[in-house]
């Protein structure tokens, strides 16, 4: 059952799943007001934002040649001149693929990094729920990807503050990558773990968790670093480990193989934890750091480190330089919906109250204010 248009592809869709323009907007984590519009012709958008809507549910773009001889077998290639159908994807049930189900993580995680956790929270609890049911003992390879999907799930629900959700998700992303055998999975599991116990105050928690990785064999180096630095993380919350919180972190050094988003996310981790052990003309450099590398990968990143710059102005009571940050986060908090960041925000506007005698401050503030979430 192929479709030469959207609209005809839509409607196609529903027909074959007995679905409603609600239901089909739902899974494919639209409006409704969309799925009415694109059906009908009125809204036209990009074959990228297509092909990953579909891809939800199965379905693919296939980009073929126009020819004059029907019978001629379609070849998949960008064209052009070609025209676009609109095909159910090979695979009986999508969620039995690993490499569609790793697909979907990815595709969560991006969305993670463009949106923030709260506008994906439920695509990934579906996608989760779903995984959940066709997982065996015997396919490695499924459990393996579904482990990925599961840790993505965790920082989104994690980043929209449903911690207990988070830890539960985390919790079966390890379950899932130990029963695989994969190492770099249960380590990964365990980092979000220790970075869901930061976030809530468990320094000892959070120790743990490290600590769990940390003891894995064979971990690559990206996954050794991020685990010495929840570690660091945690201790740093725990009275009395200050120094040894200073010892994991000068232990990170560069480490290879990071992606922009990853480099730019350990580097604020780090000014954070400085940040927390009152160093804060290295807190500032590294955070400052983390802005400029995050403002090339991730909005989420880029808000959430603005955040951090303008809290750690106003611990180390330099309102002047707080105020510049508040108003710049002003402009950007706007652009990302994530329940962690606007919890942060409001935790800013909290302390910078005792520098309403300060114009540069007091109006930052009211801006800030202005355009947070009622």
């Amino acid at each position: 059952m192929d479709a030469d248009v959207l609209p005809k592809a839509l409607k196609a869709i529903m027909s074959r799943h007995g679905w409603s323009q609600v239901e089909l907007a739902a899974e494919l984590g639209v409006s409704q007001s969309w799925v009415s519009q694109t059906s009908r012709g009125v809204k036209d958008s990009g074959i990228a934002k297509v092909q990953r809507l579909l891809d939800r549910i199965g379905w693919e773009v296939r980009i073929t040649p126009k020819t004059e001889n029907d019978a001629v077998k379609r070849r998949h290639f960008v064209s052009a001149v070609g025209s676009i159908a609109f095909v159910p994807s090979p695979k009986i049930a999508p969620y039995q693929d690993p490499e569609y189900v790793r697909a979907l993580a990815e595709r969560l995680a991006q969305d993670r990094y463009e949106q923030g956790g709260m506008p994906v929270a439920s695509t990934a609890l579906r996608h989760l729920k779903k995984v959940g049911f066709v997982i065996s003992g015997k396919d490695r390879k499924l459990q393996s990807a579904a482990s990925d999907l599961a840790c993505e799930a965790a920082r989104i629900f994690y980043d929209s503050r449903r911690y207990d959700v988070a830890e539960r998700a985390g919790s079966f992303a390890f379950e899932l990558a130990r029963r695989s055998g994969d190492v770099n999975g249960q380590a990964a599991a365990c980092s979000a773990l220790s970075r869901i116990s930061i976030d809530r105050g468990h320094g000892d928690r959070g120790i743990m968790y490290a600590r769990q990785g940390l003891a894995l064999s064979d971990l690559s180096p990206s996954q050794r670093a991020w685990l010495k630095l929840r570690m660091a993380r945690s201790l740093a919350l725990v009275g009395g480990q200050e120094r040894a919180a200073r010892h994991r972190l000068a232990e990170l050094g560069d480490t290879e193989g990071l992606s922009p988003y990853e480099k730019a996310d350990m580097k604020g981790n780090v000014g954070v934890a400085l940040a927390g052990m009152r160093a804060y003309r290295d807190a500032h450099a590294a955070i400052a750091e983390a802005v400029a590398l995050s403002g090339q990968c991730s909005p989420l990143l880029l808000v959430a480190y603005k955040a951090w710059q303008a809290e750690a102005a106003l611990a180390a009571s330099e309102p002047l330089m707080a105020a510049e940050h508040m108003a710049a986060l002003a402009r950007i908090s706007p652009m990302v919906s994530s329940a962690r960041v606007n919890a942060h925000i409001a935790g800013i506007l909290g302390m910078a109250a005792r520098w309403s005698d300060v114009p540069e401050l007091r109006q930052a503030r009211e801006h800030l204010h202005s355009v947070q979430p009622d």
